[in-house]
C-alpha cells in the first residue's frame, strides 16, 4: 500500500509541475530531420508533442497506436527524445518505423533533453496536445489512450475525419 501511495503522490506531483493546459509552449529551437529549425511559432498546429526515449518499453508499446492516430488525422506528431544518449542516428533509425512522426533533433541552441526540462517532463512517454494558438489543451503522463487523444485533438481544433 505504501508503494502505491508513493506512486500516486509522485504522479500527481509530476503533473502539477508540468506545463499545464491553457499555458503556452515553452520556447525552444530544435531541428527537423532535414535540418530545418522548428520552434513553437513555426510548428504546424494543432499538433501533438511526445517526449520519449529509445529504451522506453512503454514508448515502444504506445508508438504504433499513436502513429495510427497521426496517419488517420493528419495532425503533426513531433517526437522529442528526452534521453541525452539518444543520438541523431539512433533517433532517425528508430523513426524509420514511424514515417508520420516528425523527430526533433538538437540544434546549436537547444538539446532535446533541455527542452524536456523546460516542459518539466519527468518521465516518458509524456504527450502534449497543442491548439492553433500554441497552448497546451491536454497532457498525458504515460500512455495516451486513443479516445482521450482524439478528444484532446478535437479540443485543440483539429479537423478530424
Amino acid at each position: 500500500m505504501t508503494k502505491l501511495w508513493t506512486l500516486l503522490v509522485a504522479g500527481a506531483l509530476s503533473l502539477a509541475l508540468a506545463v499545464k493546459p491553457g499555458e503556452p509552449l515553452p520556447d525552444f529551437l530544435l531541428l527537423d530531420p532535414k535540418g530545418q529549425p522548428v520552434t513553437p511559432a513555426t510548428m504546424s498546429k494543432p499538433a501533438v508533442i511526445v517526449f520519449w526515449a529509445s529504451w522506453c518499453t512503454v514508448c515502444k508499446a504506445e508508438f504504433p497506436g499513436l502513429h495510427r492516430v497521426a496517419e488517420e488525422t493528419g495532425v503533426p506528431f513531433y517526437v522529442i527524445s528526452r534521453e541525452p544518449r539518444d543520438t541523431r542516428e539512433v533517433v532517425l533509425e528508430y523513426m524509420k518505423a514511424y514515417p508520420r512522426f516528425i523527430p526533433l533533433l538538437a540544434s546549436d541552441r537547444d538539446r532535446p533533453h533541455e527542452v524536456a526540462a523546460r516542459f518539466k517532463v519527468l518521465g516518458q512517454p509524456w504527450t502534449f496536445v497543442v491548439d492553433r494558438e500554441g497552448k497546451v489543451v491536454a497532457l498525458f503522463a504515460g500512455r495516451a489512450g486513443r479516445e482521450a487523444l482524439l478528444d484532446a485533438l478535437l479540443l485543440a481544433g483539429a479537423d478530424l475525419p
